[in-house]
């Protein structure tokens, strides 16, 4: 599968991960797998976009200004789903969190779709996309299913691995992986 059509995709899955999170009532209220489950899909998808994407925009775009600034929204999300983390599930302020964390991540979507995919797929072969592509989507099954070797998630004591919470780590950089271009 094409690159961008997959993270198009997973920016549609992650929306709406959020959205049904934002729309419960109250916000977090019997929800608690999913919103560690939405967390994981946030952060899988960063750290897929991290390894990937913009290691591809950097060899092949350089330094370019725009793509910087998407990057660096990438930080702003995970900070965000950090906060999200350490505060009670119930009450204003949560709800406000995941707004604001749902807003985020579709600004992302939006200028990454609008502005980085474009230049992206100038400078990609349809060839080079789809292996790129299936790359992406193995490592972002992966790192949902938690099988990564770094682990990004973590299971309390009283729970099972299907209900793991996120462990979002901040300044952690992965080589590119085998393929990456």
């Amino acid at each position: 599968m094409d690159a961008l059509d997959l993270l198009e995709q997973q920016h549609r899955d992650v929306c709406a991960l959020l959205s049904r999170l934002v729309e419960a009532s109250p916000v977090g209220m019997g929800s608690e797998e999913a919103f560690y489950a939405a967390l994981r899909a946030v952060e899988a998808h960063v750290r897929v976009e991290e390894a990937y994407v913009y290691i591809a925009c950097a060899s092949r775009l350089g330094d370019d200004t725009k793509v910087r600034e998407a990057r660096e929204e990438h930080t702003r999300i995970l900070d965000a789903a950090r906060i999200a983390l350490t505060m009670p599930r119930s009450g204003p302020q949560f709800a406000a969190m995941i707004a604001a964390l749902r807003e985020r991540f579709e600004k992302h979507a939006d200028v990454e779709e609008d502005v980085v995919f474009p230049k992206l797929k100038r400078s990609l072969t349809d060839e080079e996309l789809d292996v790129l592509g299936e790359e992406i989507e193995r490592s972002y099954n992966r790192l949902l299913a938690g099988a990564d070797d770094t682990r990004t998630t973590h299971a309390r004591p009283s729970e099972d691995a299907s209900r793991a919470e996120p462990r979002l780590r901040r300044g952690v950089r992965r080589p590119a992986p085998r393929g990456a271009i």
